[in-house]
């Protein structure tokens, strides 16, 4: 990539006072299912959770003909909810995923404890067929559209329908219960596992498609603070339940049910539950999935951290005054992957951590940009902030900007800082506040590839280069993905060969495909970026080894 040089870039103007921050939500994720996904849309699940991941230029669409109390899979194999998928697809290019909710109604309608194992299997089998039917229309309405099956929680109706007091069978959900037979938690809970893990295995199969397994996230998130009402009794804190599954034989906690003030509901979520589902699909699939052409996480060690107007310098990255003391944030992304082409638009997310005063982050920040690195190393000194950048701006600031610990906000970086962005080596930034006092804020850092820095880039069409990856990308499916090593590649042109990069940009594998395959078991858990040469050119694939 060529560079301009400090003083061009001096000529042609440099740190504009002042940054012109707008934003317009002009990409879509379309919300189809039933009342889970009828109350999300009611709650504003998925734009709360995008903009607290700094995804605030993505909104949702939905409406109550795509999303259904009640609705099951027959109903979105039906002439009227196809027509209306069909229309909103067709009226909204923007959108990018269709976040699918559908077949628990089935279950809990048709199920009884009284079924043998061969009837389960029945009715199991007759939901995958029909969930699966729906997910090919979907597929055929938008050719290459993302298909996120969400899947559920577990319920609560035991605990919740005794508690109903002196009237238990008075419960609205009374009903329900009693048409499946009464069943334990152990037992419904099994079903609803049973069945989220065939749908896995098929998405697993389907690079169109995902699932986030998440039926104990309840458990995990809201914890048993006071003893389970009925048997098995006992509780746990918040943040124990192993996931996925928790504890099998518990459900999910009652303050984690959507309360009617009369009562608790024994399958639908509260607004939090749902934001911790939608949370859980975010870290797990959208975050990474809604960033733009590529993107680069950044490491732990020596070279990420921040450093003070007094020449103290910190692991932790921390922006902001306390105490008469400055700190910037100092970030090193290995940019040596990126094609030989030109970047039209980059930002960089950042997980809030904590904050220590008041919160010093205004609509934009200061950023310096330096190809290569500052100082007289790659590591963290000192004298990084008070080294000539090869360029200084101000970064608009999108996101969430609240006090609460995980938030995350997005600096959109401006056209001067771009130029500076090497494909050669690393490139490093330094984020510095305009002046604020009276408070710092601290990011999460690098030691979690999921929760780290990111920086996001998207590249101009009008470059061969990218022409020729996208066009690869399209002749080019990986899966399954997530992976637990090996991987399938089905492509339209022969594969001559391929590398996979870990979170930080290193070469880790290197080869051949053998037989449309490649094995990725040797690698550690993680996020990797694919590059599968074709001759039809270069494709970059986001995979996941777990």
């Amino acid at each position: 990539m060529r560079h301009l040089t400090p003083l061009l870039f001096l000529l042609i103007g440099v740190g504009q006072a002042q940054a012109q921050c707008s934003e317009s939500s002009t990409r879509k994720v379309l919300l189809v299912g039933d009342s889970w996904a009828f109350f999300m849309g009611v709650d504003q699940t998925i734009n709360n959770v995008f903009n607290k991941w700094g995804h605030s230029g993505y909104t949702y669409y939905t409406n109550l003909t795509l999303a259904e109390n009640g609705a099951e899979t027959d109903d979105f194999q039906g002439a009227t909810k196809q027509a209306e998928i069909q229309a909103r697809l067709d009226a909204n290019p923007s959108i990018e995923v269709v976040h699918l909710s559908i077949g628990g109604n089935d279950v809990l309608g048709d199920w009884n404890v009284s079924f043998t194992q061969a009837q389960t299997d029945s009715l199991k089998a007759a939901v995958y067929d029909r969930l699966v039917d729906v997910i090919e229309f979907i597929k055929s309405a938008r050719p290459g559209i993302r298909i996120l099956w969400s899947g559920y929680t577990y319920p609560n109706f035991e605990e919740v329908i005794q508690s109903f007091q002196p009237f238990p069978t008075l419960h609205p959900f009374y009903g329900t219960w009693q048409g499946m037979g009464f069943p334990s938690f152990l037992q419904l809970n099994t079903i609803l596992n049973d069945f989220s893990n065939t749908i896995a295995d098929f998405c697993a199969n389907d690079p169109q498609v995902d699932f986030v397994p998440a039926t104990g996230l309840m458990q995990y998130t809201f914890g048993q603070n006071s003893p389970l009402g009925v048997a098995p009794g006992g509780s746990y804190p918040p943040l124990t339940a192993p996931l996925t599954e928790g504890f099998v034989d518990y459900p999910s906690p009652r303050n984690s049910m959507r309360d009617y003030l009369l009562t608790k509901d024994c399958f639908h979520l509260s607004a939090s539950g749902y934001r911790d589902l939608i949370e859980e699909h975010t870290k797990k699939f959208y975050h990474k999935f809604l960033m733009d052409d590529a993107y680069v996480v950044a490491g732990t060690g020596a070279q990420n951290g921040s450093v003070s107007n007094l020449g103290n310098v910190l692991s932790e990255l921390r922006v902001g005054e306390l105490g008469g003391e400055t700190y910037s944030t100092l970030l090193t992304f290995d940019t040596s992957v990126l094609p030989d082409t030109g970047i039209v638009g980059a930002s960089i997310f950042l997980r809030r951590a904590g904050l220590d005063g008041t919160n010093p982050i205004g609509n934009t920040l200061q950023v310096k940009v330096k190809s290569g690195f500052f100082g007289s190393s790659p590591n963290v000194e000192a004298v990084d902030l008070f080294f000539m950048a090869d360029a200084t701006d101000q970064a608009c600031r999108f996101g969430s900007n609240s006090t609460g610990t995980g938030n995350w906000i997005r600096l959109d970086l401006p056209s001067s800082i771009l130029p500076f962005i090497s494909n050669t080596g690393s490139t490093q930034f330094i984020i510095s506040t305009n002046g604020a006092v009276g408070g710092q804020v601290l990011f999460t850092d690098g030691s979690d590839p999921e929760l780290a820095p990111v920086l996001n880039l998207r590249f101009g069409e009008q470059s061969v280069d990218v022409a020729q990856g996208l066009a690869a990308a399209e002749g080019t499916h990986v899966f399954p993905n997530p992976t637990t090593g090996l991987l399938n590649l089905h492509t339209t042109a022969p594969v001559l060969g391929s590398e996979v990069h870990d979170a930080l940009g290193r070469l880790v594998l290197q080869g051949t495909v053998d037989q449309g395959t490649l094995d990725l078991g040797a690698l550690p858990a993680g996020h990797y970026t694919l590059r599968i040469a074709t001759a039809d050119g270069i494709s970059m694939h986001r995979v996941v080894r777990q």
